[in-house]
């Protein structure tokens, strides 16, 4: 039999049973589809996330502490003051390094500003953070000054764009007042706005001088008490000593350097430039995204036993038709080609179909989240090949029986 009359018969078996063949190949459609759906949310998420850095040439790099998450993948940056003022000056002496701008917050508990007030500053979790930082990290490309200054007094602070929607039309020189959680209060007048979105979470924060509002210590493996600090940003001289300065940082936090010895042992000090941030952003979303896939897919299973089990019943109505095919010369080869090809045609159109209803719900939330459409061209290729291995699978063990049907007996077969 030529395989145009077995495309022929089995479209006309599909079309002769509309609802059965819709409700056969909905298994499919909604595996493929929410396994789209997943990946176009991860590449949409991921466009947004690297947008603002991806382009960035800035020769900056962070020194941080990372530990794995408890219950998951990835990584959990840790807010632990281990880097020393020695460490810091350490740091400055390397020879390709432009500057070291050390970080640390300050436990916040609110901030109030003529009328309006915000409470809970702990960062992440809280209305609105506080850093203290130095004028230097706001001098590169990385951050942009949408509006004034960077801080050059004691009592001056820059707030982030995200701030200034949060306080309601604040601007450059006007004042507020920040509560710390060991009871002092603190009066700053605003010097500059800054953008500091890099793509990722970005919570309203106030970056204050380190001098003199922030006074965290810690004793040195010395045994001397020093101002220490959660992470560093080390910019340097230009994009071609870049990597030359990583490494020499990198060598000296993990031989000498005192957070080497404060910290933690499940911990881990990682010096990232930002291709290092977007490798490692990457990687993890990729991952976020095929876990979530991987789920989805299970719906594929539902998929394929509905078409194995629509392919026995086809099997079982069509006895008589098999015995008369095959009394007129139909051999098992092509008995077992026809019910193939009906199942592989069924297969086929879930993965169609649950491609375009994937995009098409994948187009709607991005939309709705603001995000970039990603097509990800590699999953619709898996797709539609999972899609015909499906049909094939379910197709084998229903074909192959129906090709061991015995003429005779099916001819008899009402």
């Amino acid at each position: 039999m030529k395989l145009t009359e077995s495309i022929r018969i089995s479209w006309r078996a599909i079309t002769g049973h509309k609802l059965r063949s819709t409700l056969t190949t909905l298994g499919v459609i909604i595996g493929i589809g929410a396994v789209i759906v997943f990946m176009v949310l991860g590449g949409g998420f991921e466009a947004n996330l690297l947008a603002d850095i991806e382009d960035q040439e800035e020769p900056v790099m962070t020194v941080q502490t990372q530990a794995d998450p408890e219950g998951g993948f990835g990584f959990q940056t840790v807010d632990s003051p281990i880097y020393t003022q020695s460490d810091v000056e350490a740091l400055e002496e390397i020879e390709t390094v432009d500057y070291v701008a050390p970080d640390g917050s300050l436990s916040a508990v609110q901030l109030e500003y003529q009328e309006e007030q915000l409470t809970g500053g702990s960062g992440f979790s809280g209305a609105f953070g506080v850093e203290a930082t130095t004028a230097d990290v706001f001098t590169g490309d990385l951050w942009e000054m949408v509006d004034g200054e960077p801080f050059s007094e004691d009592n001056e602070a820059v707030i982030n764009e995200v701030l200034t929607e949060s306080l309601g039309g604040v601007e450059v020189g006007d004042e507020f007042t920040v509560r710390l959680e060991d009871g002092r209060e603190e009066t700053f007048t605003i010097s500059g706005v800054v953008d500091d979105d890099l793509g990722g979470p970005n919570p309203p924060t106030v970056y204050v001088p380190i001098d003199p509002h922030y006074t965290t210590t810690v004793e040195t493996p010395e045994g001397t008490e020093e101002r220490a600090y959660s992470s560093v940003e080390i910019r340097a001289e230009s994009v071609e000593t870049l990597e030359d300065t990583q490494d020499a940082v990198e060598e000296y936090v993990q031989t000498e350097s005192d957070a080497q010895q404060l910290k933690e042992d499940d911990h881990e000090i990682v010096v990232q430039t930002i291709d290092d941030v977007i490798d490692q952003f990457t990687d993890i979303i990729d991952q976020f995204a095929l876990f979530l896939g991987g789920i989805a897919a299970i719906s594929l299973v539902v998929g394929s036993i509905g078409i194995a089990n629509i392919m026995f019943v086809s099997v079982t109505e069509r006895t008589r038709e098999i015995g008369i095919m095959k009394a007129v010369g139909a051999t098992r080869r092509d008995i077992m080609q026809l019910f193939l090809v009906e199942s592989l045609i069924l297969g086929i159109i879930g993965a169609v179909f649950g491609v375009l209803v994937g995009l098409g719900f994948g187009f709607l939330a991005v939309s709705l989240a603001g995000w970039p459409m990603a097509y990800p061209l590699d999953w619709i290729l898996i797709a539609v090949g999972v899609g015909i291995l499906v049909g094939v699978i379910s197709g084998l063990y229903p074909a192959w029986r129906g090709a061991k049907v015995d003429p005779i007996e099916a001819l008899r077969h009402e």
